[in-house]
């Protein structure tokens, strides 16, 4: 078994509470349900940095363009002929007309506003503004396409609107899913809903392991597997760690701690025997909820649509050697366990609408993602770096 420099075996081994958890508390309810604070929170949230847009099956081909909402703005995502995807605010820059409404998509070599016809070029400069006349001090080159920042990674794409230079890094953690062959698997399953909850709800949810055994006891694994977790930066991740390996093997692969110990190199190739089996997941600051296994991945993020209504989108990828069976098994775990985490998001959001303020305590272990979340969001609010 494998053991610290003290002795102590991998699998029992304690990650330190992050500080101030034993005294935190729930947030106030009118920050899940008050529309002036939920626009501030927009603009400071995901009008400020990185945030999941989409998966990289839906973006465009060469010449092509697609507009999707990112934090409330209108985007487009256009590429070009050499094949580079850019990135732009979807709005002429002559009277405020989107070029492409949105979920729409196009092709060509430019792109034509509806309204009065300007064209802008693939790489978002103004290529011609019939009519225009002559304005005092008017020059084309002055009246390109606001960029964003445009990033792609693990078969996902992300999007900066505050920064159309900024770096993306999610940093170390997010190693942790390198070896998993997320861009072999099959697309299988895309659903786009609105659903009655706040954002912050769903994620919150997403980012513990506290209500499984009650919420769905179906994928309930607490007697067998503890579920660890560890942050870094933008990045919360948590796995199922068995409390008693079978074997050595067992024991590698199922107990480390953290990426890069023994036993992860084999991780991404185990066996995996049933749904929500050897899961990986992290929680990506301030949109993203992603499920990794062996032979699935399910990619979900958020568009906050009002204080209290959130778009959230699902695509489930499963490896292609599995069968037909094997499909339908993962697309009904899956829709069942969302479905029951909507069903009580969508209870806890009444409380919120009802401006109860329940001054709770965080589980101190297992409410550490929450308090992740928590952090997060004050910092972002604070104007500091989330």
């Amino acid at each position: 078994m494998t053991t610290d420099a003290d002795g102590t075996p991998v699998a029992l081994r304690h990650i330190p509470d992050p500080p101030g958890i034993s005294t935190a508390r729930t947030l106030p309810a009118a920050w899940y349900a008050d529309e002036t604070f939920f626009r501030h929170e927009l603009q400071r949230v995901f009008r400020s940095g990185w945030v999941l847009a989409g998966v990289t099956d839906e973006l465009p081909e060469r010449k092509q363009w697609v507009a999707v909402t990112v934090g409330g703005l209108p985007v487009l995502l256009v590429r070009d002929g050499d094949g580079a995807l850019r990135g732009f605010l979807n709005v002429c820059r002559h009277r405020a007309s989107p070029l492409c409404d949105d979920g729409g998509s196009g092709a060509g070599s430019l792109i034509r506003c509806p309204y009065h016809s300007w064209l802008y070029r693939l790489d978002g400069s103004l290529a011609k503004a019939a009519g225009v006349g002559e304005p005092e001090g008017f020059d084309t080159a002055d009246h390109s396409l606001k960029p964003v920042g445009v990033a792609e990674w693990r078969r996902m794409v992300w999007i900066n609107t505050a920064d159309p230079h900024a770096s993306f890094d999610l940093g170390p953690l997010a190693g942790a899913v390198d070896s998993f062959p997320i861009e072999s698997l099959r697309l299988v399953l895309t659903e786009s809903r609105v659903r009655k909850f706040n954002w912050k709800v769903l994620l919150e949810n997403y980012s513990e392991n506290y209500h499984t055994p009650f919420v769905h006891p179906e994928i309930d694994t607490s007697s067998s597997e503890d579920y660890p977790m560890v942050s870094d930066g933008l990045v919360l991740y948590a796995w199922d760690r068995l409390r008693r390996p079978s074997s050595a093997r067992h024991e590698q692969i199922r107990a480390s701690l953290l990426p890069g110990e023994p036993g992860w190199d084999e991780l991404a190739g185990a066996a995996a025997e049933r749904p929500y089996d050897i899961g990986n997941y992290l929680t990506v600051w301030p949109n993203a909820m992603l499920n990794i296994f062996p032979d699935a991945a399910l990619v979900m993020w958020m568009e906050p649509i009002t204080a209290t209504t959130t778009r959230v989108e699902r695509r489930l990828l499963v490896a292609t050697h599995k069968s037909d069976a094997d499909v339908a098994a993962n697309v009904t775990t899956h829709a069942l366990v969302h479905q029951q985490d909507v069903d009580i998001c969508e209870l806890v959001q009444r409380s919120h609408t009802a401006r109860l303020d329940v001054d709770g305590v965080l589980a101190t272990f297992e409410e550490r993602g929450v308090f992740f979340v928590h952090e997060h969001l004050r910092r972002a609010l604070a104007g500091g770096s989330a």
